[in-house]
C-alpha cells in the first residue's frame, strides 16, 4: 500500500478547522435572521423582529470575536437593520404617546370628556 507524500499539497486530505466550521454556521443563521428580520418590515412584525435582529447580532458578534474572526457583512446589516427598526419603534411609540397626551390635553381642556 502506498502512503501519500506528506510534502504533497495535492496527495493531503483537507483539514478540518472546528472554528471555521462554526464560522460558518454563525454565518448561516445571520443569514436567515436577515431574511426574518426583512420579511418582517413587509409583513409589518418590525416591531417584534427589529429588537430580536438587534440581540441576536450582538450575540453573533460575540461569538466571532470569541472565534477572533471577523464578521460578515450579514452581521453587520443585521446589527444595522436591528437598530434602525428598534430606533423607528421608538419614535412611533412617543408620537403615538404625544398624539394621545394632546388629544386628552385639548379634550379636557375644551369640556369635551368633562
Amino acid at each position: 500500500m502506498m502512503y501519500p507524500n506528506p510534502y504533497d499539497p495535492y496527495g493531503m486530505p483537507p483539514q478540518y478547522d472546528p472554528r471555521m466550521a462554526r464560522a460558518a454556521q454563525l454565518a448561516q443563521s445571520a443569514r436567515t435572521w436577515l431574511i426574518v428580520c426583512g420579511i418582517g418590515w413587509f409583513v409589518g412584525f418590525m416591531w417584534i423582529t427589529g429588537p430580536l435582529a438587534w440581540y441576536q447580532s450582538a450575540q453573533f458578534l460575540r461569538e466571532f470575536q470569541g472565534l477572533g474572526l471577523p464578521p460578515p457583512s450579514d452581521v453587520t446589516n443585521l446589527r444595522l437593520l436591528g437598530i434602525i427598526t428598534t430606533v423607528m419603534l421608538g419614535v412611533l411609540v412617543l408620537a403615538v404617546m404625544a398624539v394621545v397626551a394632546a388629544v386628552l390635553f385639548f379634550g379636557i381642556a375644551h369640556g369635551t370628556f368633562a
